[in-house]
């Protein structure tokens, strides 16, 4: 019984190990420790055309707005679905993220609740998650604001 319990902790742990996963331990502001894990599979925060899918719980997906982060110069831009946007952003430790001088075309459209929501919250954002091809953008541990998916 004892080399058949031995041989399947052998087991689990070749298997964990065998694991192409990365943790990060990263500290909030609350000075809590929380582990985010990254898997080889994701896809890059900068660079990528992020389609808004979720906004505040509700799904906006045929609203064509988007956003993209430029690795080149730590520009942001897309659309909020009717109106182009752009701004500066900056990254910190443990998936932060903070927006800054949000400009905008200024185009009347039909209905501008979700574009005037999804630009105010942009500058209220202090955090990233990502997740496959989903990326998240959240204010401190609340539900996230705003879910995106990677656009091929």
């Amino acid at each position: 019984m004892k080399l058949f319990t031995l041989n399947i902790f052998a087991i689990l742990v070749l298997a964990t190990s065998c694991n192409s996963t990365k943790k990060e331990n990263t500290t909030s502001s609350d000075d809590i420790k929380t582990e985010v894990v990254i898997t080889d599979n994701e896809t890059p925060f900068k660079d990528t055309k992020w389609k808004l899918v979720t906004f505040m719980g509700n799904d906006v997906s045929d609203k064509n707005a988007f956003i993209t982060f430029s690795s080149k110069d730590n520009k942001v831009y897309g659309n909020a679905s009717c109106n182009s946007f752009n701004g500066s952003y900056k990254l910190g430790d443990g998936f932060r993220v903070s927006l800054s001088k949000i400009a905008t075309t200024l185009m009347a459209c039909p209905d501008m609740s979700t574009e005037t929501a999804f630009l105010e919250i942009l500058e209220k954002v202090d955090n990233y998650s990502l997740n496959g091809t989903k990326m998240t953008l959240n204010k401190a541990r609340m539900a996230p604001y705003a879910v995106f998916e990677a656009d091929k």
